[in-house]
């Protein structure tokens, strides 16, 4: 008797392991975003920008709607923002690689043990060349606007705010689960 128990107990512990592991199951795609999500927050923190959200990037913005019929931006307006994108990513590009390598210098004396002092002046070029980029994408904004007529601006805009209502419903959605049970348990 106890030995059928306890193989009764081992295939149901065995079927609910394998039941876990399926793609569709809800408790592992939770797995699955935590991981994702762990990925995206790395991404954030390689930006070369001080301010990683708010600001509208226009440039990517604009790249993909460009043929959009309701957008309708003229040839003229195309090849000036193809200029200022151009323009942009030449800027940004060139600062990147500098971002990245005093971060991993600065990460990298941090862990083995160096005074803030002696790292400081990395620090401060860090930050210098942070607000460089950001300043870059500020300009970008701005002249992008300056070819747009107020009607593109408000198309964009309106696109914007649909995108981010639909990303906020989503992490709304993966937070509680479908059912509306929290997956915080």
């Amino acid at each position: 008797m106890f030995k059928k128990l306890l193989i009764v107990v081992t295939a149901a512990a065995m079927a609910l392991t394998a039941a876990q592991a399926q793609p569709g199951n809800p408790q592992m795609q939770g797995q699955k975003h935590q991981k994702q999500m762990h990925g995206k927050k790395k991404q954030g923190m390689h930006s070369v920008f001080l301010i990683q959200r708010g600001l509208p990037h226009y440039s990517m913005i604009l790249m993909k709607m460009w043929d959009n019929p309701k957008l309708a931006l003229t040839p003229e307006q195309k090849t000036k923002l193809e200029a200022i994108r151009n323009n942009t990513m030449k800027q940004v590009q060139e600062i990147a690689p500098q971002v990245k390598a005093l971060k991993k210098k600065i990460v990298q004396a941090s862990k083995n043990g160096a005074k803030p002092g002696t790292i400081a002046t990395d620090v401060d070029r860090l930050a210098n060349l942070k607000a460089k980029a950001t300043k870059v994408q500020l300009q970008c904004i701005y002249e992008s606007r300056q070819v747009l007529t107020p009607e593109q601006i408000a198309f964009i805009d309106k696109h914007m705010k649909q995108k981010h209502k639909k990303h906020q419903q989503k992490r709304e959605q993966r937070r509680h689960g479908k059912h509306g049970q929290s997956t915080n348990m």
